[in-house]
């Protein structure tokens, strides 16, 4: 980033948004209209929403907008198809990409962006659980730099600030326990689609909802974390902390633990990965009020009733293609869950059924995991399927 004469910047650095109409996405925006003399939207991409994008089009006209899905309505001056996420982190006036595309379709995006050096605000988890050692090799290689936007990382990222890997006992990751964090194990089997989009304490799109439902989110940000940071899954640790004010611990060698507080609001994470390793000033959200909480309190997982966190560090832990697989497998799953053709506890079921199945998956290149991950995907559907019209 370009900075002078403190926190200005010489002109608004060019940022890139990848899902720039779900809700990272619109968050950003938000953020980016609070520091229009830092900051300025290029490139704009959606999923489908295309009347949304075109509103956001209309308000920031940036030099690019993309469509990843056809529609009629898509003006013709727009890109169109899965390749305008790599066009648009490719744009060579977009310094900074905030990939917040939902799922492994947002991986050759991060990784056309950090070949050519730019900063990746990272939003899309499934970059890191999919191809994590390849991601940041190529981010070493080729000089790019990846920033997490998840909150839970952020705020890590903060607590290590200046600190050396050596210094780290352990991380500890918050989790907010989701909307099933104090329903019995016989209530969660019968849990509809419109009760597991119910979250306590965070506003988001519906499948990164389904996954903090299940945990498989949690699952999902410990692989992430592995990557990001360097710390051995057996030092990484999760905790229930139902008012997601705390976002994160890390807990050094000599005994100390520092945390990151704030309230929920991703707009904080993503100003962050934005300025990092600076801070700018920003009205956008509330002061924090220590008095207003009332009081903080942490629970353990109850393990046995989210399996989807186990099966999806025991992924992490194998290496390999198993990652892939599971965040594929997942992805299917809670796809089929949210159009009513698979319970709550079937998507674990099927998850893990597609982990013993692609056991012996290779998994040391791109074409190898992305053949595991369609693999697992194929593999889910057929499962569905098959039981839906039996």
């Amino acid at each position: 980033m370009i900075m002078t004469d403190g926190l200005l910047p010489v002109a608004p650095v060019g940022v890139a948004i990848l899902g720039s109409t779900g809700s990272i996405g619109t968050s950003a925006l938000r953020v980016l209209a609070r520091q229009r003399e830092r900051f300025v939207p290029v490139a704009l991409t959606a999923n489908g929403n295309a009347a949304a994008l075109a509103a956001q089009v209309a308000e920031w006209r940036p030099s690019f907008a993309g469509l990843v899905q056809p529609h009629d309505d898509a003006p013709s001056g727009w890109s169109r198809g899965p390749a305008c996420l790599i066009d648009a982190a490719s744009h060579p006036d977009a310094a900074i990409v905030i990939n917040a595309v939902v799922g492994a379709a947002g991986l050759p995006a991060t990784l056309a962006a950090l070949r050519l050096g730019k900063r990746v605000a990272l939003a899309n988890k499934e970059t890191l659980v999919v191809a994590g050692a390849i991601v940041t090799a190529t981010a070493h290689e080729h000089g790019g730099t990846l920033v997490p936007v998840d909150s839970e990382h952020s705020a890590i990222l903060q607590c290590l600030a200046g600190r050396q890997p050596h210094e780290v006992r352990r991380l500890v990751l918050t989790a907010s326990g989701g909307p099933f964090r104090t329903w019995p194990a016989e209530r969660i089997a019968t849990a509809t689609v419109g009760d597991a989009l119910k979250h306590p304490t965070w506003t988001m799109g519906s499948k990164i909802t389904i996954d903090s439902a299940t945990l498989a989110n949690k699952a999902l940000e410990v692989i992430e974390a592995h990557h990001l940071f360097g710390v051995p899954y057996d030092r990484i640790d999760v905790v229930v902390h139902p008012q997601s004010i705390i976002h994160s611990f890390v807990e050094f060698v000599d005994g100390s633990v520092l945390a990151q507080l704030g309230v929920p609001s991703m707009e904080l994470p993503i100003l962050y990965a934005l300025t990092w390793p600076e801070r700018v000033p920003d009205s956008g959200v509330p002061s924090f009020d220590p008095v207003a909480l009332g009081g903080l309190s942490f629970e353990p997982v109850r393990n046995e009733d989210f399996p989807m966190l186990t099966l999806g560090i025991d992924a992490g832990k194998r290496g390999g293609a198993a990652p892939a697989i599971f965040n594929a497998a997942n992805e299917e799953a809670v796809a089929h869950f949210l159009a009513g053709r698979l319970s709550f506890p079937g998507i674990a079921v099927r998850v893990a059924a597609a982990l013993q199945d692609g056991a012996a998956a290779a998994g040391g290149t791109l074409d190898e995991l992305l053949a595991a991950d369609a693999a697992a995907r194929a593999h889910v559907h057929a499962h569905v399927h098959a039981r839906v019209g039996s």
